[in-house]
């Protein structure tokens, strides 16, 4: 009898269903994608469907299910993790009134309501958040002026994840990796805010109990354990939480110093500290992670695989249609800075308060001349596209390791984790060695490790990560990393002069 995990992920576009072993293997993924609807002719307001995302999940679960049929197995618990931000209003019948994605800032038109109670530095002060648009406070506050009907039939406001566990389990609750990130918590004390919460009349009863991560919630409900034709009668369903702290969890990073880079769509980098930071420049946010008492301090590069995909798609897709391959081998055959090119697709220093600004996508290389026979080819193109990746992760690493007065140890995970490539040029950008876990979907991992501590199979997380989790390793050279300060430099040079456009 194999004893599997059944974990599940809602990224930003993707319903993603992972059957993990209490090994801490990855047997068998599914992914989906679902849509998220514009409201507005803007493109601000936008909401998921989330009849539509329940569907991809629960047909998700049976189908990855069904494919391990001819196996014996033992379903020990299932737990979830989901994008950040991603708000759910309930009524009181529990029927979704509204699911908003990450990417709604409806909330935009409700900010001089929270301007006009709070200023900017009391709001970050409490919550350890900005802007407000992007966050639940303020969609709830859009609701309240602009849709007061659907307002007056709420009964609880949950993050996506806490969702999850409630069609799984019937359960209401949060955990502060989610609720942390909804602009309602007292990040200091760790609790949902009063002075918010009564200062805009909200009805406390909307929020839900925060538990610890890792904490049983209840049992699976019995009509899915018949939908999902399960032969055991009782599955525990465990909490976990926001996506960017599973994936922390899965690639080992629980210490104070860790610094750990998410390498996905976008690339958030997060140092955990033992207690609460609060930026004095109300740029970088701080967060709770997974960890009971351990905080997180949030840097943000930015789209660094939008604009790797974005590349593939535009430049390489009808020469191959293995574009990472290619890539791969295209930095095998280049050298640091080649030929002077430069990419300028969005990654860069976090700037919370620049996030309006139109900025231009550039490349800058030598043009053609007569007296030149050496010039710029697609591989040094795709080679600067992925140094623009690893400078702008430099800049967010180099702000991140001055926050503490101690060695920081970074990790990296995640979708351009799989280029052995690009982890060595990252380090040697960085100057810093990089522990990588082999199983670079890290989101899975850490959310089926959270089932093992939350079943009490292991005492503690260090104990599971020391034993299941395997690195692997990669060093900077000292020549390499020396030759890239100074093509950083001209990097940035060059990119102040086209931020000026």
């Amino acid at each position: 009898m194999e004893n599997l995990i059944l974990v599940v992920d809602i990224s930003s576009n993707s319903v993603k269903i992972a059957l993990v072993s209490e090994a801490l293997t990855l047997n068998s993924v599914i992914t989906q994608t679902f849509n998220v609807i514009n409201e507005d002719i803007d493109g601000f307001a936008k909401r998921i469907d989330m009849n539509e995302l329940w569907n991809k999940v629960s047909t998700g679960i049976q189908l990855i299910l069904q494919d391990h049929r001819s196996r014996e197995f033992n379903i020990i618990g299932i737990s979830t993790c989901a994008q950040r931000i991603a708000t759910v209003f309930l009524d009181n019948q529990g029927r979704e009134i509204y699911g908003g994605p990450n990417t709604d800032v409806r909330g935009i038109d409700a900010g001089y309501i929270i301007d006009d109670k709070f200023t900017e530095k009391e709001l970050f002060e409490i919550t350890g958040h900005s802007p407000s648009l992007l966050f639940c406070l303020a969609r709830l506050l859009w609701f309240k002026e602009e849709d007061e009907d659907n307002y007056n039939k709420i009964d609880k406001v949950l993050m996506l994840d806490d969702w999850l566990i409630y069609k799984f389990s019937g359960e209401f609750c949060t955990d502060l990796s989610s609720a942390a990130e909804s602009q309602l918590i007292d990040i200091k004390k760790g609790e949902w805010s009063t002075e918010i919460i009564q200062t805009f009349d909200f009805n406390p009863e909307f929020f839900p109990n925060i538990i610890e991560s890792g904490s049983i919630v209840g049992e699976l409900k019995t009509e899915l354990i018949k939908s999902f034709n399960l032969k055991q009668k009782e599955i525990p369903v465990i909490k976990t939480g926001g996506d960017t702290q599973a994936s922390l969890l899965g690639m080992g990073v629980i210490e104070e110093g860790d610094i750990g880079i998410n390498l996905g769509t976008t690339s958030p980098l997060q140092l955990v500290v033992n207690k609460p930071i609060i930026d004095p420049y109300r740029n970088y946010w701080t967060s709770c992670h997974l960890v009971n008492n351990k905080w997180l301090i949030e840097a943000h590069a930015g789209n660094t695989g939008a604009s790797y995909n974005w590349f593939k798609e535009v430049f390489l897709k009808d020469i191959t249609d293995d574009t990472d391959v290619l890539i791969e081998s295209y930095l095998r055959k280049t050298e640091a800075g080649t030929f002077s090119t430069y990419a300028y697709l969005g990654p860069e220093k976090m700037n919370i308060k620049d996030q309006t600004s139109i900025k231009r996508g550039a490349f800058i290389f030598p043009p053609p001349y007569m007296i030149s026979e050496k010039l710029p080819k697609i591989e040094d193109f795709a080679r600067s596209v992925i140094e623009n990746i690893a400078f702008g992760i430099y800049e967010n690493h180099q702000v991140l390791k001055t926050i503490i007065d101690f060695k920081t140890k970074t990790y990296c995970a995640g979708g351009m984790a799989k280029s052995n490539e690009f982890c060595n040029i990252l380090a040697n950008v960085l100057n810093t060695k990089i522990a990588s876990p082999y199983i670079k979907e890290s989101s899975f991992i850490g959310i089926a490790l959270n089932v093992l501590k939350g079943l009490e199979y292991y005492p503690d997380y260090k104990t599971i990560i020391t034993q299941l989790i395997k690195f692997e390793n990669f060093n900077p050279t000292s020549s390499i990393s020396k030759n890239y300060k100074g093509i950083y430099n001209q990097w940035k040079y060059f990119k102040q002069k086209i931020d000026d456009l």
